[in-house]
C-alpha cells in the first residue's frame, strides 16, 4: 500500500568475527553477501533500521515494518511484529549474540506467557546467500501444551519498484497448497503475527508472481507438546541478484514451502531475472520442493525466460 510511511534510521551494531562472547541485541548479521538486523525478540529491523539487505538494498524496511513471528499453545498466543506491536511476551527476555569461526551469529531466546520458550539461532547458509534460522519451541510448563503453532509473516518491499510493482510467489508445500505441518498460507502480511488468526487474501493457494504490495504469511502446526518436549524446524531467508539464483540457493538447503518477491526492473531484466528476496522452511514433513535434479535448473531458467518475455509484452501493451 502506497500510504505506508514508516522509516527506520540505520543504527547497526556489528558483530566481531574474531571474538566469542555475549552482546546486547539488536545486532546486524553479515554473511558477506547479505545483511539482516535482528532484535532481542528475533524481530527483523527492530532497533537497527536494517531488515534484510541484498543486491538492491533493504527489502523489509522501505515501507511499514510489517514483519514478525508468533507462537501459540493451548489457545493462547504470543507474538512480536515491527508494526503491530507485541503480545504475550514475558518481561524476562534473554538474548545472546556471539560470533565464532564455526559461524554462529546470534541466538534469541524468548519466553512467552503461554509456557513456550522460543529460540531462534542464526547461522550462514548456501555460501552466504541465505541465513539459516534454527527454531526450537519448548514446553517449559509441568503439563501438556496443546495445539502448538508458529506463525511467520513478512511484507516484502523489494526495490526498485516496491509496493505495487512487486511480484510475489507463495508455495505451501504441495501442488495444491498447504501440506504437512503447514496449516495455512496467504499473501497478506498486514496483520499481527498471531498463529490463531488466519488471513483470507489468496488463502491456502499457491500463487506465482501475483502483483501488488504483498508478502508471505505461514502458520505451522506441531500438535501437542508434553512437559519439557520441543518441536524444531528451520527457516532460510536471503536474497540474490536473480530469481533463478535465489531458487537455486533455497533448493540447495531443501526447502519445502517458501515465499519470494521480485522487484520490478522493467526494460532491463524483464522481471523474472530481477533481484529476488525470499524465505523457505525445512522440517515440515514435506518433500523438498526446489531440490535440483538433472536438467531441472536449466528448465527453471527456460521457464523464467518465458515469463520474462510475457511480462515485457504486457508492459509494451500497457
Amino acid at each position: 500500500m502506497n500510504t505506508k510511511q514508516m522509516k527506520f534510521a540505520v543504527a547497526a551494531i556489528a558483530l566481531g568475527v574474531a571474538s566469542i562472547g555475549a552482546q546486547a541485541a539488536p545486532a546486524v548479521l553479515n554473511t558477506g553477501l547479505i545483511q539482516m538486523g535482528v532484535a532481542d525478540n528475533a524481530g527483523l529491523g527492530q532497533g537497527t533500521g536494517v531488515g534484510l539487505v541484498g543486491p538492491t538494498g533493504d527489502a523489509i524496511t522501505p515501507g511499514c515494518l510489517c514483519e514478525g513471528w508468533g507462537a501459540s499453545a493451548s489457545g493462547t498466543s504470543g507474538y512480536t511484529d515491527g508494526y503491530y506491536g507485541t503480545a504475550g511476551i514475558s518481561s524476562a527476555l534473554l538474548t545472546t549474540t556471539t560470533a565464532s569461526g564455526a559461524g554462529l551469529y546470534a541466538q534469541s531466546v524468548v519466553s512467552l506467557s503461554n509456557g513456550l520458550q522460543v529460540t531462534h539461532t542464526y547461522t550462514s547458509a548456501a555460501g552466504g546467500k541465505l541465513f539459516k534460522v534454527a527454531i526450537d519451541l519448548k514446553n517449559t510448563t509441568a503439563g501438556t501444551l496443546t495445539d502448538v503453532r508458529y506463525a511467520r509473516t513478512l511484507d516484502w518491499d523489494v526495490t526498485p519498484g516496491y509496493f505495487d510493482d512487486n511480484f510475489t510467489t507463495v508455495y505451501g508445500g504441495t501442488p495444491t497448497g498447504p501440506g504437512g505441518k503447514v496449516l495455512t498460507t496467504s499473501t497478506n502480511p498486514f496483520a499481527a503475527a498471531d498463529p490463531l488468526v488466519f488471513r483470507t487474501q489468496e488463502q491456502d493457494t499457491n500463487v506465482v508472481d501475483t502483483r501488488g504490495d504483498k508478502g508471505g504469511f505461514f502458520v505451522f502446526g506441531f500438535g501437542d507438546l508434553a512437559a519439557g518436549e520441543s518441536a524444531d524446524f528451520d527457516t532460510f531467508i536471503g536474497a540474490d541478484s536473480s530469481t533463478s539464483g535465489l531458487l537455486a540457493a533455497l533448493g540447495s538447503v531443501g526447502v519445502e514451502a517458501y515465499s519470494y518477491t521480485n522487484g520490478s526492473t522493467r526494460g532491463t531484466d524483464g522481471f523474472a531475472f530481477a533481484p529476488a528476496y525470499g524465505y523457505g522452511f525445512v522440517g515440515l514433513g514435506l518433500p523438498p520442493s526446489l531440490a535440483p535434479e538433472p536438467g531441472s535448473m536449466a528448465l527453471v531458467g527456460l521457464a523464467l525466460a518465458g515469463v520474462a518475455g510475457l511480462r515485457r509484452r504486457k508492459v509494451i501493451a500497457n
